[in-house]
């Protein structure tokens, strides 16, 4: 049976709403991805019986499916940046397509069977790179679908995100080959029955293994005392507008009741000082003598913050360095962990926002630069830290992840291998407004939490402040719109798991199997070329 394109249009539509209504609150409806991806295979292998415009036609019925699928996902995104927006949604999606086009190649060279394994690993090398790279957006990895499901996930602490992907995959997989037999081949349903069993089995086992894993973990008693705050300041209008001894007098008065000589650590959210510092003159800065007298006289607490900071060099420094005078000046998004009687402890944000942050190639073409997004505050081109930074306060080691960095699971492993026992996230996600984004990104934390065992303490200047487990549970929180502090008792680790020490091998396996599986795809081309010795071609 021979598909029209018509009906290829129709799978590639109802694809993409598929995979979007399965993603964390645009539909919530997981299990949907499971069978989202089907349509997208049988276009993929159908076109490959149509030699005549095929690679248009393959253009565009998969980068329509993941048009859809970026748009409706990541439209909040236009709540800070229109261009940004476009850029997410049409960028992303044409990168998107890259694992179908080759997976033609090894389809129409290899046959159907090792281009479906192709497939499988070239996808999950996509994904590894998209961490890496210019333009790197992994939000929406098909691992992260199920991020608010920390019960069905718990392996994540050895596979990571790549191990939901390879599930998703791998289930998608067998049901194309059922529905290519059945409806495309018109085999019978009986002779199906190995394909049934095993395709449950696939579903079942991670389920099964996820929820004995969940109910048996125990976190060790081992007590850290913090008080988390969420001023609930505006992003857009109010941020970077308003005098900042009105900011950090609004963070004191709703930190002051929740302090007690307990207490471990006092978090303040991202740009919670949000007006430029300059770092050589750090103690002098008015911001950081209010903040140490305001721990003076609360029982010596430490306080872990964010800033605005920036630094002046004689010459230019990076691509994100600026011209000013005689003097070139670079802008960082900065955590600063203070502890009573004792010097600054300074990180600057490593992974930054795509289009917010950072331009991609900028290094190759410096006009670029100029079409940075100014949104107010640490935005713009910024500088990067090298190395993750580990801050020690009253003997705990605190991961200090800065907003965009908690999308990525291998970055916070290395802040755990370097000593960190709790992560901390301070963010500024009042950006999106009350859309969906916010809430995503909380998720991403509840992964990390998985990953890592590890438990979160987030600040969000609004957003969701809120205290996660080991397992991944969401203990307390402060919602959207709200004011107010969070007091909680978490347990810290100093155990690795299996993730955190190796990181995503998944990940790594695939990019070789990958290259092996595209080498063995254009040998055998070449083989089969007329350009090749006749006494050595395959016939």
């Amino acid at each position: 049976m021979k598909l029209r394109k018509v009906q290829l249009l129709i799978l590639a539509i109802v694809g993409g709403i598929l995979l979007s209504v399965s993603f964390p609150f645009i539909g919530g409806l997981f299990p949907l991805a499971f069978i989202a991806l089907v349509p997208l295979l049988v276009i993929n292998f159908e076109l490959d019986k149509k030699p005549n415009r095929r690679f248009i036609y393959r253009f565009s019925f998969i980068y329509l499916y993941f048009v859809i699928y970026n748009a409706s996902t990541c439209w909040w995104i236009y709540y800070a940046s229109e261009s940004g927006m476009y850029m997410a949604i049409f960028a992303n999606a044409l990168l998107m397509t890259l694992p179908f086009f080759l997976t033609g190649f090894i389809n129409r060279k290899l046959g159907e069977n090792k281009a479906l394994l192709s497939f499988l690993v070239l996808w999950l090398c996509f994904e590894h790179l998209h961490y890496y790279w210019e333009l790197s957006w992994p939000w929406l990895n098909f691992g992260h679908i199920l991020g608010t499901y920390p019960k069905l996930i718990q392996w994540y602490a050895y596979s990571g995100v790549a191990g939901g992907t390879f599930w998703i995959l791998l289930v998608n997989i067998m049901i194309y080959v059922i529905v290519r037999n059945i409806w495309l081949k018109n085999e019978s349903v009986k002779i199906q029955t190995p394909n049934f069993i095993f395709t449950a089995l696939a579903i079942i086992i991670p389920v099964v293994s996820s929820l004995l894993i969940y109910h048996r973990y125990e976190e060790k008693e081992d007590p850290v005392n913090i008080v988390i705050v969420q001023p609930n300041i505006e992003a857009n209008t109010e941020k970077f507008v308003l005098p900042r001894s009105y900011q950090l007098e609004k963070m004191f008065s709703v930190a002051a009741p929740e302090i007690d000589e307990n207490t471990d650590l006092l978090i303040f959210p991202e740009t919670a000082i949000p007006y430029g510092m300059d770092e050589k003159n750090l103690e002098e800065e008015q911001s950081i003598l209010d903040i140490r007298e305001f721990m003076a006289a609360n029982f010596e607490v430490p306080v872990l913050t964010g800033a605005d900071t920036y630094q002046l060099f004689s010459v230019k420094n990076s691509v994100a360095s600026r011209k000013w005078k005689n003097f070139w000046w670079e802008n960082y998004n900065t955590a600063i962990m203070m502890k009573y009687g004792m010097p600054l402890d300074v990180y600057h944000k490593s992974k930054l926002v795509l289009g917010g942050e950072k331009l991609p190639f900028v290094s190759y073409f410096p006009f670029l630069a100029e079409y940075s997004v100014e949104l107010g505050g640490t935005s713009g081109l910024l500088g990067t830290g090298e190395v993750p930074e580990v801050f020690m306060a009253k003997g705990v080691g605190y991961a200090p992840l800065i907003c965009y960095e908690s999308v990525y699971g291998d970055y916070t492993s290395r802040f755990v291998r370097k000593g960190a026992e709790v992560i901390c996230v301070i963010t500024n996600d009042g950006w999106w407004q009350d859309t969906p984004g916010y809430k995503q990104h909380r998720m991403f934390s509840q992964i990390r939490a998985i990953e890592n065992r590890r438990s979160v303490a987030r600040s969000a200047n609004t957003g969701i402040s809120c205290v996660i487990n080991q397992r991944g549970d969401v203990v307390s929180e402060l919602g959207w719109n709200e004011y107010g502090a969070i007091k909680a008792t978490i347990n810290r680790n100093q155990e690795y798991t299996f993730f955190t020490r190796y990181e995503s091998i998944i990940g790594r396996l695939a990019c070789f199997l990958s290259i092996a599986m595209l080498l063995y795809g254009f040998s055998t081309a070449a083989q089969k070329s007329k350009w090749y010795p006749s006494a050595l071609r395959r016939k």
